[in-house]
């Protein structure tokens, strides 16, 4: 097994390339796109300065590594991985420009023709993205814009939303617990998951059917793995099934009344003293430097919903389905909220549909 210096420096190079690699991609993006970016609205609150953006995404990494160092994942470092995503560098400034077309235009509802039979606020194109989440070629795009959109951060921020299931996963004495993820995209975080926990029963929930497709071949080497294409805010679970469940990026897309009715079907999924990990961007009063860049995202990004989900108060949302919040953990740009459905609930159980 390789020294503690040795696994240190391969995460450190690992992580310094991939903020290189995906930076170098946002600031191309950025220079395409200079006329939208010179054209936003001044925010009411100060952008961040570099110095503090670097700061902070230093404090992610050295908390990544404290993480990797406990035991609680593996170390985060596949090159072939890396290199397969990296394929994506050139689509990823090809379609830029058509990102570009449509937020001058407002072009945000291209796809609700083809978007038949799924909920009215999920047929448009949210960051203006191409195809919106409803295409093969979208789902081949969309982890490369995240990462360049973050600059090489989003992995580290999804896998703080695994530290909680992990300490869940190492004091129950469930024989088989379940872990549901809400909004499971393309499979990033199961995929990590499922790394680390090769034999854990995992659930991908998602409304596109081309990103589900798209999950079941990151997790085609894995057994125990669901995968259901279905709204949140309508699981076909039944109740108390699921020890754990995610949420990644997925509150601040949905409206506020579908928000409320989410996370009734959260509490009615969980099991008594099941958990619900929820990390989302963050809101106002979570990190009051990186303010202005909650005050532009919305309108630059085409997140209808995003204002309202700033300013949500989440206690009280979940706090109406029965959960109770028991911990936060700010990541960089991510809250991760930790929601505990309590012993005491004993819902009656219902046959799956």
């Amino acid at each position: 097994m390789a020294s503690t210096a040795t696994r240190a420096l391969a995460y450190a190079a690992a992580q310094v390339a991939r903020v290189a690699f995906y930076g170098a991609h946002y600031l191309a993006a950025r220079a395409i796109a200079r006329d939208t970016f010179s054209g936003v609205e001044k925010p009411a609150h100060p952008l961040p300065s570099m110095a503090t953006i670097l700061s902070a995404m230093r404090d992610l990494f050295v908390e990544d590594w404290k993480n990797v160092e406990a035991g609680l994942y593996p170390l985060p470092v596949n090159l072939a991985a890396e290199l397969r995503r990296a394929r994506a560098s050139a689509r990823f400034i090809a379609d830029v420009p058509k990102v570009i077309s449509r937020q001058r235009r407002r072009g945000h509802d291209e796809v609700r023709a083809r978007a038949n039979g799924l909920p009215l606020y999920y047929r448009q194109n949210f960051h203006f993205q191409t195809d919106g989440y409803l295409t093969e070629e979208s789902a081949r795009l969309y982890d490369f814009q995240v990462e360049a959109l973050f600059a090489g951060t989003a992995d580290a921020m999804r896998r703080r939303a695994y530290v909680p299931i992990a300490r869940l996963l190492d004091r129950t004495k469930t024989k088989k617990p379940v872990l549901l993820d809400i909004g499971a995209g393309t499979g990033q975080f199961l995929a990590f998951v499922k790394s680390a926990r090769p034999k854990l029963k995992t659930i991908a929930l998602d409304l596109s059917e081309p990103y589900l497709a798209r999950v079941r071949r990151a997790l085609s080497a894995y057994k125990d793995v669901e995968f259901i294409a279905a709204p949140a805010e309508a699981m076909p679970l039944p109740d108390a099934s699921i020890d754990a469940a995610a949420s990644i990026f997925v509150f601040h897309e949905l409206p506020p009344k579908v928000r409320a009715a989410v996370a009734k079907q959260i509490a009615r999924v969980l099991k008594p003293g099941g958990i619900f990990v929820l990390a989302e961007t963050i809101q106002y009063g979570d990190a009051p430097a990186f303010e202005g860049l909650i005050d532009v995202f919305p309108s630059l990004m085409h997140e209808p919903y995003y204002s309202s989900y700033a300013k949500t108060d989440l206690d009280k949302l979940f706090a109406g389905a029965g959960l109770r919040r028991t911990a936060t953990d700010i990541a960089y740009l991510t809250k991760i909220a930790l929601f505990e459905k309590p012993m005491g609930c004993k819902p009656r159980v219902r046959k799956r549909r």
